[in-house]
């Protein structure tokens, strides 16, 4: 009887080692913590369980879903009427037009600055900017970025590996984990010091 248990407990986690669960588990936890995704996501791929296209391949779809669902959110707010008399109709015009108007920068910046995605992807849904358009920028920025994380992680996993002796896949997953961790410390001290000034 123990035996077999554990058959299938090995049995199991055997096929969660399967390149198609291991690119759908990066993907779903894009939507809970793009950085730890984009860190597992280079770990897995120095430690050859993926390769590294498909793994920024699942990272980066994760993440591009992600953004969509927000624009989705934002659609989906239109059908409260309160919503909609209050925040639609003529007085929305003006804004769509101008977010329409600086569509590549909102969504490129949206990417990069912390806290900004929700409120200007939620908006875009709202506003009814095409989906067209806001899908092609948002896959862009999103490539961009997780791009770059990459072959950051990449390079100074590497020195890590050389320097520290440290294994592949901890090597590549520390600069990303170090960034994620730095972005809301720095923003804690630049918060402080306001504070200490005025």
């Amino acid at each position: 009887m123990l035996s077999e248990g554990a058959a299938f407990w090995q049995a199991a986690l055997a096929g969660m080692a399967s390149p198609w669960v291991v690119c759908l588990v990066l993907a779903l936890t894009t939507l809970l913590v793009e950085d730890l995704a984009i860190a597992a996501g280079a770990a897995v791929a120095a430690q050859g369980l993926l390769s590294w296209p498909a793994s920024f391949a699942a990272v980066a779809g994760g993440i591009a879903g992600g953004d969509l669902l927000l624009y989705a959110a934002g659609a989906a707010a239109l059908k409260w009427p309160a919503l909609r008399r209050r925040w639609g109709g003529e007085r929305a015009l003006p804004l769509r037009d101008a977010l329409q108007r600086r569509l590549p920068s909102a969504v490129l910046l949206a990417r990069v600055i912390p806290g900004l995605r929700l409120l200007t992807y939620t908006a875009c849904g709202w506003l009814r900017v095409p989906l067209l358009p806001f899908t092609g920028w948002v896959l862009l920025a999103v490539a961009l970025w997780t791009a770059g994380l990459y072959a950051l992680s990449a390079a100074l996993g590497e020195a890590l590996m050389r320097a520290w002796g440290l294994p592949a896949p901890v090597a590549v997953a520390l600069p990303i984990i170090a960034f994620a961790l730095a972005v809301p410390l720095w923003r804690r001290v630049r918060q402080s010091r306001r504070g200490v000034l005025s």
